[in-house]
């Protein structure tokens, strides 16, 4: 299918992973604002498919998620929020969202992993090699996007050097000291009594504190919560939103429920 024929669809098209933490971002948004899309599985993690050219061409970054929309396409879970829910141009919704995206979520979650597995520090360099590898044969393959997966394949040499085994232990000890320092942030907002983090009304700031919470649950951080009581009711109130069901937002890791994707089954 030609871009041309991807874009003349009325109905947005979401490309994604179940357990991405952006492309939880980007449900979560879409459920909140009630826009009817699609949701296309993206397998980033056996079949690579975001290297795919098809995939490349919608989405340079090869990265989830991608919203294909009737006149343009959007790579970024934060402009796919922004526009599902409006703009984040005031000044306190715009500084809780720069803040949520200036910290490295992934340094949290595979930081944890390699610092608590040995056989994860062998084993994620590695994976992180051979998909780098894989980006250059992609580039000499295709050298219409050879730039395009040649700078993919510098960032994966950076995640090599930032996931190196000796120094991940401190980057992980570092990035879970900043989480509970947000937590901490919240907790103090909070204290007020509101109902949303940037008054009167859900927006951008709530989807993003929204995913990030469920993430403090997935990597370990959950038991942080309850020791702060506004946070703690937040976090709860958010959960009860019919969107954070329909969102399928993680706070556990769902074996089954990725290998159905995979597979072709299941929930997506």
């Amino acid at each position: 299918m030609t871009e041309t024929a991807r874009l003349s669809g009325a109905r947005p098209r979401l490309y994604q992973t179940p357990s991405s933490y952006y492309s939880m971002i980007a449900r979560l948004a879409l459920a909140e604002g009630g826009i009817d899309h699609e949701r296309v599985f993206v397998d980033i993690h056996y079949r690579l498919s975001q290297q795919q050219p098809d995939y490349v061409r919608l989405n340079p970054g090869m990265t989830v998620p991608t919203l294909v929309l009737a006149d343009r396409i959007l790579v970024e879970s934060r402009d796919i929020a922004e526009y599902a829910l409006g703009s984040t141009s005031d000044p306190e919704t715009k500084a809780w969202v720069d803040l949520h995206y200036a910290y490295p979520i992934e340094e949290l979650t595979f930081g944890g992993l390699l610092a608590r597995n040995p056989l994860a520090r062998i084993m994620i360099p590695k994976r992180l090699e051979a998909a780098r590898r894989q980006l250059l044969a992609h580039a000499a393959a295709n050298p219409d996007l050879a730039a395009v997966y040649r700078a993919r394949a510098a960032v994966f040499a950076r995640r090599i050097a930032t996931f190196e085994p000796d120094a991940v232990v401190k980057l992980s000890e570092r990035r879970r000291a900043e989480a509970i320092g947000f937590m901490d942030r919240l907790e103090q907002t909070l204290r007020d009594g509101r109902a949303v983090l940037v008054p009167p009304a859900y927006g951008v700031a709530d989807v993003v504190w929204t995913v990030f919470l469920g993430r403090m649950e997935f990597a370990g951080l959950g038991a942080e919560i309850p020791k702060r009581p506004a946070l703690a009711r937040y976090w709860a109130a958010m959960q009860a939103r019919p969107a954070f069901s329909a969102a399928d937002i993680w706070t556990k890791f769902h074996l089954g429920r990725l290998i159905g994707a995979i597979v072709g089954i299941g929930r997506r």
